[in-house]
Parts: C-alpha cells; sequence; structure tokens
C-alpha cells in the first residue's frame, strides 16, 4: 500500500516539474521568435499570457459536459531549528535539529459555471492533516460563498500564506491569538468574501468555535457547541495595505472564557522596502486583557532580503507561554506567570530568491519574559529554511 501511494507522489511529481520545464521552453521559444522578426514584443507577450493561463491547470469535460479546470500545487518547507532557554540566568534546555515544517500537496477544481473545490493535505505531521478543504461558488467579484475548512479572516500575517512571510515563523503576538489560545487560526463553517469597489474588500466567516476541528467537536457533538464569528474590511491601494479585522469566540477551549478581539495592520511597499505594522487586542473576560504589536521591516535588492521584526505582547493576568509563542522553543521553564505578563522577541534574518520556486530563509530570534514576579525566560536560537514550491 505504501509502495504503491510512493509511486503515486512520484508519478504526480514528475508531471509537475515537467509542466514548469515545458513552461521554460515556451519562453526560449518566443524569445527566439523575437529575435527572429517572426513576433513583436508586443504579440509574444500576449502569447505568453495566454500559454500561462492555459498552463495553470488540466481542462476537462465533467459528467454535466461542463469544463473543468483542475490545478496541483504542493509546497515543502525543510528546516533547522537550533534554539536555546534560559531560566533567571541558568540553562535549561535546548533544541538543535532537522524536520520538515511543510510538506504540503493541494488540488483545485473549478467548473465553467463558477463552481470550484479545493483541498489541501499536509504530510509533514505523524500523521496526515487536512490544512483546507473547502467548497465554493463565485456569485459575482462582490461575493463568494465557500463551506469548509480554512483560515478566519483575523490577521494579516496570519492570513498570509507561509510561504510568503518574511519570517521563517509568525510574530508572539500573532502566534498568541492564532496557535496559543487557539482563537484565530482555521475553522469549519460558512466563509465569504468579495470586492466592494474603490479598493474595499470584506471577508467573513460564522464557524464552529472550536479550531481545527472538522465533524469531531473535540471528540464528541456535545463538546462544543458554540460558534464564532469573524470579519475583515480592508482597503488596498497601489503601495498601501489597510485593514481591520474583528472576531467573537465563545467558550474559548484554551482560557475558559468568551473572547473578543480585533487587530488592525498596514502594509506599505516602495522601491524594495515591505513595511508590516500589526496590532492586536484581546478581551478575554474573567482572564482580563491581552495587547500585542509587530513591526516588520524588509529591503529586497537583487535576489537577497534582509529583515528585522520587533513583536511585544503583554496579558494581564493569562500565563506567557514562551515555548508556545517562540515556535519549537524548548519547553522546560519557559512560561511568566503572576501578573502584566510580557514578551519581548527580536528577529534579524536574511532571504536569498533564488526563483519563484526556490527560495532559502536565515534567521535570528531572541525572545525575553517579564512579569510582576521578576522572573525571567530567554529563549535566543538560529532557524534555517529551504522552500521548494511547484
Amino acid at each position: 500500500m505504501k509502495t504503491n501511494k510512493l509511486i503515486q507522489l512520484t508519478a504526480i511529481s514528475a508531471a509537475l516539474i515537467g509542466s514548469a520545464s515545458f513552461a521554460a521552453t515556451n519562453d526560449a521559444l518566443l524569445d527566439l521568435l523575437v529575435n527572429k522578426g517572426v513576433l513583436t514584443d508586443t504579440e509574444a507577450t500576449a502569447v505568453a499570457a495566454e500559454l500561462k493561463e492555459e498552463n495553470k491547470g488540466v481542462t476537462f469535460s465533467s459528467k454535466g459536459k461542463e469544463t473543468v479546470k483542475l490545478r496541483f500545487n504542493g509546497r515543502m518547507h525543510f528546516q533547522y531549528d537550533s534554539l536555546d532557554s534560559e531560566d533567571n540566568g541558568a540553562d535549561v534546555a535546548s533544541t538543535n535539529h532537522f524536520y520538515f515544517r511543510r510538506l504540503r500537496l493541494g488540488a483545485k477544481a473549478t467548473h465553467e459555471n463558477g463552481l470550484f473545490a479545493e483541498t489541501v493535505v499536509d504530510f509533514a505531521e505523524n500523521s496526515l492533516s487536512i490544512d483546507k478543504a473547502v467548497a465554493g461558488y463565485e456569485f459575482s467579484d462582490a461575493f463568494t460563498g465557500m463551506v469548509g475548512y480554512q483560515k478566519v479572516p483575523f490577521g494579516f500575517q496570519e492570513t498570509t500564506s507561509s510561504s510568503k512571510i518574511k519570517t521563517i515563523e509568525r510574530s508572539a503576538a500573532n502566534r498568541f491569538l492564532a496557535d496559543d489560545i487557539d482563537f484565530a487560526g482555521r475553522h469549519t463553517g460558512l466563509h465569504a468574501k468579495g470586492k466592494l469597489g474603490g479598493g474595499f474588500s470584506y471577508a467573513a466567516a460564522i464557524v464552529n468555535g472550536a479550531q481545527g476541528e472538522g465533524s469531531r467537536l473535540l471528540g464528541t457533538a456535545q463538546a462544543s457547541n458554540d460558534l464564532a464569528a469573524f470579519g475583515r474590511i480592508q482597503w488596498s491601494g497601489d503601495d498601501l495595505t489597510l485593514g481591520v479585522d474583528v472576531g467573537n469566540q465563545s467558550n474559548n477551549d484554551v482560557v475558559g472564557q468568551d473572547v473578543k478581539a480585533f487587530t488592525a495592520y498596514a502594509n506599505y511597499k516602495f522601491e524594495g522596502f515591505d513595511i508590516l505594522g500589526e496590532y492586536f487586542s484581546a478581551d478575554m473576560d474573567d482572564q482580563e486583557d491581552a495587547t500585542g504589536h509587530s513591526l516588520r521591516v524588509a529591503y529586497k535588492f537583487d535576489k537577497f532580503e534582509p529583515v528585522f521584526r520587533y513583536s511585544h505582547l503583554k496579558n494581564d493576568t493569562f500565563v506567557i507561554d514562551a515555548d508556545e509563542l517562540i515556535r519549537r522553543a524548548p519547553s522546560d521553564g519557559s512560561s511568566a506567570t503572576g501578573g502584566d505578563n510580557e514578551i519581548d522577541s527580536y528577529y534579524f534574518g536574511l532571504n536569498y530568491y533564488y526563483n519563484k520556486a526556490v527560495s532559502l530563509m536565515v534567521g535570528y530570534e531572541m525572545a525575553e519574559t517579564d512579569s510582576d514576579t521578576g522572573d525571567e525566560v530567554e529563549i535566543d536560537g538560529l532557524r534555517a529554511r529551504l522552500q521548494i514550491l511547484w
């Protein structure tokens, strides 16, 4: 059984690589025709665009005699982490390992009438996990409706694909809401998005309150019957994106209380610079409030891109889990408890883009917690990632 799956995966990969090679051959042929005077630059550009559109997927006819386009894609993140931890100046633990951060295969089928379905499977976990499974219909530019399992519209960096973010991991403030208290991230339910004109767009979701659950609902149908709602308003111009996201979740499974949160963000790009600022605020009922912010600056020249990010999170009473906020950090003695619990994180990185499909990222992060107890936890270390897309 495993051998058959390996053969199938190899065949699919070979086909995908072959299609990429075919695209490169088309570009070389068009360049030759332009140099020979057979085509003008404008005609060659038009032909290249047409070929690119045709090669986005395999087109075939379904049983309903409607044209269906099937597109495959994949992502591999091969990563190395070396992180150390100290508790009040004493060495606690360290991590030092290679692993697959992402190993995904996806497929999207689009019907001629506007109906579509998409699934993404991740092989990087100990067992297969579903990262996305949705079906939808594009009624117009103003409204696309979907049902299924995907990320809700909360957090600019959180809803930006990990293949496109400038840092190896998302910020501590982002991870608090998405990964520590399981507020944002992937939920199952009803999703919608659309363009409003004038650069404005929106997204909304009414979903299961339990994060990461499809039909199981944390094990039984009675374990979590609460829903959550999320919404986004965003404006985008040539170089600037502004947005506000809000969310309301009943009986958060981690906090044990209702959670209401919002985030505001701005992303500005000019002359190689890419600047992102995000602010987060959460009302966690009896667990009081949490606030955080993140500022990231990247500058791309040629194929290189240095990156700097500062992130801060403060919780009135809720514990700071440094090993959760700094992904895969050592887990021994890495919490800030008491009151006015805080964490500051600094990231310095350098990205190298070999081409659109292959890139290498290297980054050094250091983080420190604080609280009214005076205890401090420090985490620092190096990460490196090879990314391959297809």
